[in-house]
């Protein structure tokens, strides 16, 4: 790791803005924002020195993630992702996708991973500012990572988590969230037929989490399994209450969902698998779940379902101190408030 000083600088970018958050010191931020300085620097300069094959610089390509890694654990460089996931996707389209290779090393798998679920959340962004990043996806690069990882099974007869170290959670849901997403903010939302293609994909994945059937021996062998199972069930549930509210059509509006009723099989769902983990470390440490109990936050209309939100958010901000969960848990407070002072307290 020496000889890649912009590796060097990335790891320990990341390692003292972890430091700042679990110590609540100035002084590792300031550090944390001078090894990120230090980081682009050194990347600068191999970029210019290096003539060709940069694509096979795994220093390079490691440094990259762990800069927009930093945007979304650390402060300061949050407006940075966009760039360094660009730089990331052009590295590996020429390592992976311009030439008829397959992955073959676990360190390929990591990185496609990586990207596409930091593609994800860039894409995401906030229920409350849609400008804040202003990323532009790009889904024939998705597409092509997708297909990627699909023709490429490192461990066979193993379970899914197992070949997927970053996601855990199937590829082509997240797609059908992004979709889902994209048409929330779409001036043809309410388009009937596009929402009929949507239903039929959403349809299948509902079954699964209604009729769940028992799991496979490769899943049993699998410690998290059930994590990655209700985990993969609230990215369902997240988007079929998204669906709901474009069926309905309530608003033309732009902007966060709005509440449902607490006896809507979705929330009671919700409810049940977040109270299922309410004591669980490995749960609250599991950051694919995230992004899905941050939107679910914005459905909630009963005291006791926000709570719930509320506490499971706060435990995996105690275990994990992700800047991304600051602010999540910032963005769902403020339209909780909003929204009690609307209904004048009630």
């Amino acid at each position: 790791m020496v000889q890649h000083k912009c590796l060097q600088s990335s790891v320990l970018a990341c390692a003292a803005s972890h430091l700042h958050f679990v110590d609540a010191s100035p002084q590792m931020q300031e550090l944390s924002l001078t090894y990120y300085s230090q980081a682009i620097r050194s990347l600068s300069e191999v970029l210019a020195s290096a003539s060709s094959h940069l694509e096979n610089h795994n220093g390079l390509l490691m440094s990259i993630m762990l800069l927009y890694l930093h945007g979304c654990m650390g402060r300061g460089t949050y407006n940075d992702i966009p760039r360094h996931v660009n730089a990331a996707i052009r590295i590996l389209k020429l390592r992976l996708m311009e030439r008829p290779l397959s992955i073959s090393r676990p360190f390929d798998r990591l990185a496609v991973e990586s990207v596409l679920y930091q593609v994800f959340l860039v894409t995401m962004g906030s229920w409350s500012d849609y400008s804040a990043l202003g990323y532009q996806f790009d889904p024939a690069f998705w597409l092509r990572a997708e297909n990627l990882l699909a023709q490429s099974m490192l461990f066979p007869s193993t379970s899914i988590s197992t070949n997927s170290p970053v996601l855990g959670v199937p590829i082509d849901l997240f797609k059908l969230v992004l979709s889902i997403k994209r048409l929330w903010e779409s001036p043809f939302r309410h388009d009937e037929e596009t929402l009929d293609e949507v239903r039929t994909e959403l349809d299948e994945w509902e079954r699964t989490i209604i009729i769940s059937g028992p799991a496979s021996p490769d899943d049993q062998s699998d410690s998290h399994y059930e994590l990655y199972k209700d985990a993969t069930a609230l990215y369902v549930l997240v988007a079929s209450l998204l669906v709901q509210e474009l069926s309905e059509g309530h608003t033309e509006a732009i902007g966060p969902p709005e509440p449902v009723p607490p006896d809507c099989w979705q929330i009671e769902k919700t409810v049940e698998i977040l109270r299922r983990h309410e004591t669980d470390v490995d749960w609250a440490r599991c950051y694919i779940g995230n992004w899905p109990v941050y939107t679910l936050g914005f459905f909630m209309s009963a005291p006791d379902d926000i709570q719930l939100i509320r506490d499971d958010m706060r435990r995996r901000w105690d275990l994990m101190r992700f800047s991304q969960l600051e602010r999540f848990r910032n963005n769902l407070e403020a339209i909780w408030i909003q929204r009690e002072r609307l209904s004048g307290g009630a």
